[in-house]
């Protein structure tokens, strides 16, 4: 895997629940050593007999329980970003997916971005979560960032109150769903005067626009070609790609995905969540990649 194709989780893990997650690790590896040894049991039946079920229930359950933060570098809070400035210069560009999840279409990219070993980071209204949670599910459990899109994806002008429900709202369902906190909020539509994203800056949220618009969102949803030619025109180092899928059928999107990825690496890019791009943003000059992202422990 390319350096940095791996998503910078910036994850906390809760006092005292390393040591759990250490029992798990004990565990596996004791079983695969007792698999090795009594090779002709079969391994059901040597968990069965073990009591390895069991525990490995436990460390598995109280894992499952650890909350996942998605964080944002100081020098990025309260701010609004179309794309990443790069001290290095370095080919690197953010996919994002807006309004999922959806049944089909984020699964169809899921497959697609889990072929290419690539993390992507996905925007999420607080209604579709709550309907497909198992969906959301599958988008944390495949290694992406999620991020805050809204309740209900309005435009219009809303008062503080209104807007800070639209927000929290969400919050809370992606804390119940998936077990998440994020810091990364994308105002519907990109509409930054409604009231959102001032009340996203007061909380030191980062704001996430695009420098790219795949255009897959407009009511004539354009081909796939139309919208490879559109995201290769206008990659630039640092960008920020914009694709939905979600809020209605996007299976164009999802079919021109794979010749978005591979007509960028063939360019020379290589794939990054927004986490990784402020990471590498943030970095100084000449600091190598592997100093701008260090990966924190795995929620398993």
């Amino acid at each position: 895997m390319a350096r940095g194709e791996h998503q910078n989780r910036t994850k906390r893990l809760l006092p005292g629940k390393m040591l759990w997650l250490a029992i798990a690790a004990i565990s596996c590896a004791g079983f695969a050593l007792l698999h090795t040894l009594f090779g002709s049991i079969p391994a059901d039946a040597l968990i069965a007999n073990t009591g390895i079920a069991k525990t490995v229930d436990v460390t598995s359950a109280i894992a499952s329980s650890i909350p996942m933060n998605f964080d944002v570098p100081k020098n990025f809070q309260a701010k609004t970003i179309k794309e990443a400035p790069l001290p290095n210069a370095e080919k690197v560009i953010a996919l994002t997916f807006d309004d999922g999840p959806w049944p089909e279409t984020t699964e169809q990219i899921l497959a697609t971005l889990k072929k290419e070993n690539i993390k992507a980071t996905f925007y999420m209204i607080g209604q579709p979560l709550k309907s497909f949670p198992e969906i959301g599910k599958k988008v944390l459990a495949d290694g992406h960032v999620i991020a805050n899109h809204t309740l209900h994806h309005w435009y219009h002008r809303m008062s503080p109150l209104v807007a800070q429900r639209e927000i929290e709202d969400t919050s809370k369902i992606i804390k119940e769903v998936l077990n998440v906190e994020t810091a990364y909020f994308r105002p519907p539509g990109g509409v930054l005067t409604n009231g959102l994203v001032a009340y996203a800056q007061k909380h030191n949220q980062s704001i996430n626009m695009w420098s790219v618009d795949s255009g897959d969102s407009h009511p004539k949803r354009p081909s796939p070609e139309a919208m490879i030619k559109t995201v290769l025109a206008g990659a630039t180092p640092g960008g920020i790609v914009l694709m939905h899928d979600g809020g209605g059928s996007h299976s164009n999107t999802a079919k021109a995905v794979p010749q978005i990825i591979a007509k960028l690496r063939a360019e020379g890019y290589r794939f990054v969540t927004i986490p990784e791009l402020l990471e590498l943003s943030s970095a100084p000059p000449g600091a190598s990649t592997a100093q701008a992202i260090t990966p924190t422990p795995n929620h398993s």
